[in-house]
């Protein structure tokens, strides 16, 4: 089995909505039925957690044992989401996958003459991003080690476990992300090509351009169906992941706010309380960046790719030759126009720089209201 076939295999096995080109293993009823148990197994572990409310929020500080709770609410509902978006997916039973979706614009990549294969990088994504799901996941865990009792080891199971799950689900949507931007740099190379040609005179480099393009309007409609695909299949969860990731954004900065001043006067300094913040900012961050990054970057290969294509249409429309491009450049650019290759979020807000800024601003906004108020009093 490839690389990406079984870590995509393993985020199924957790209730994820992507698909894998041999999905054929289990029918989609018996995904269905077992998705159905693992969220059936979800709810009764997060309903082992809620039994011991009462010790959670008073065997510590009361304002950390309520970011504790709510950090718990928040991985269970985002868990919920991932599961429950699988069984949205089993029910509708789309026909294609998004790795079918790549594997049909590689093919007519392969006609344009590309040597780098954009697929090859592939399995070294998807085993990353297994690597580093595992590799938080057991970081946040040890970063708890030292407060992990008899009580409260069933929720920190729980959280451990959901955040794998969220980081796994997550991670393979950057790695679909950038292998859509990888496919997008290949029409950029090939249209800045392209101009350089300059044996166009003949009818063979004529005829040669011209299949070029029609390609290139394949590659791009192709492309465009991609990022729907991706953004369908991971929209219902990234709406909860990205609320999550804002909430440990605000509450774990606050967090470090509060061990660090009030509660180190009430009760004294104690390092594992500022581990576990510390290690939830950092992996959060870096996903969210990531994904912005990336989401930026197909925006500005997108807008190469029109840059390049106006480039193209002014050198060639001055020559003298039988087969005029206009059309066909023409037909591109309103492709490009009106399906545009962009990453949404259920079309509530467009994951870019511009969201980057955004959310980093309500942060900052809202850590200033909480750092304003005095609870001494």
């Amino acid at each position: 089995m490839r690389t990406e076939n079984f870590v995509i295999l393993v985020h199924n096995i957790f209730g994820g909505p992507l698909g894998s080109n041999n999905e054929r293993t289990l029918t989609p009823l018996q995904m269905f039925l077992h998705t159905a148990i693992l969220i059936g197994t979800s709810g009764a572990l997060f309903i082992l957690c809620l039994c011991d409310l009462h010790r959670m929020l008073y065997q510590r500080d009361l304002v950390l044992s309520v970011i504790d709770l709510l950090m718990l609410l928040g991985i269970a509902i985002t868990v919920f989401t991932i599961q429950a978006s699988a069984l949205i997916k089993y029910v509708q039973k789309p026909t294609e996958s998004i790795l079918h979706y790549l594997d049909d614009i590689d093919g007519h990549l392969y006609t344009l003459s590309i040597r780098h294969d954009p697929a090859q990088r592939l399995r070294f994504n998807c085993a990353a991003c297994f690597a580093s799901a595992i590799v938080l996941s057991i970081g946040y865990l040890l970063a708890n080690v030292l407060r992990i009792s008899r009580p409260n080891a069933v929720v920190f199971a729980f959280k451990t476990y959901g955040i794998f799950v969220v980081l796994l689900m997550h991670g393979l949507f950057l790695v679909f992300s950038h292998q859509i931007l990888t496919r997008v740099r290949c029409m950029s190379k090939h249209l800045k090509k392209m101009i350089s040609t300059t044996n166009t005179g003949t009818e063979y480099g004529s005829i040669r351009l011209g299949r070029d393009l029609r390609t290139l309007a394949t590659v791009q409609m192709q492309c465009f169906r991609a990022v729907n695909r991706l953004n369908e299949d991971c929209g219902l969860p990234n709406v909860t992941i990205f609320g999550m990731f804002f909430y440990v954004l605000t509450a774990k900065c606050f967090q470090l706010f509060y061990v660090c001043s009030i509660e180190f006067r009430l009760h004294g300094f104690q390092f594992s309380h500022i581990l576990e913040p510390i290690v939830l900012i950092v992996a959060v961050f870096s996903y969210f960046f990531t994904t912005t990054y990336l989401g930026e970057l197909v925006l500005r290969e997108t807008q190469l790719v029109i840059n390049n294509l106006h480039k193209f249409e002014s050198k060639h429309s001055m020559r003298p030759q039988k087969t005029n491009y206009s059309e066909l450049v023409e037909q591109l650019g309103h492709q490009i126009l009106h399906q545009p290759i962009c990453f949404t979020v259920m079309n509530f807000f467009q994951i870019d720089f511009k969201f980057f800024h955004l959310v980093m601003a309500s942060v900052g906004t809202y850590l200033i209201i909480l750092l304003q108020f005095d609870f001494q009093n």
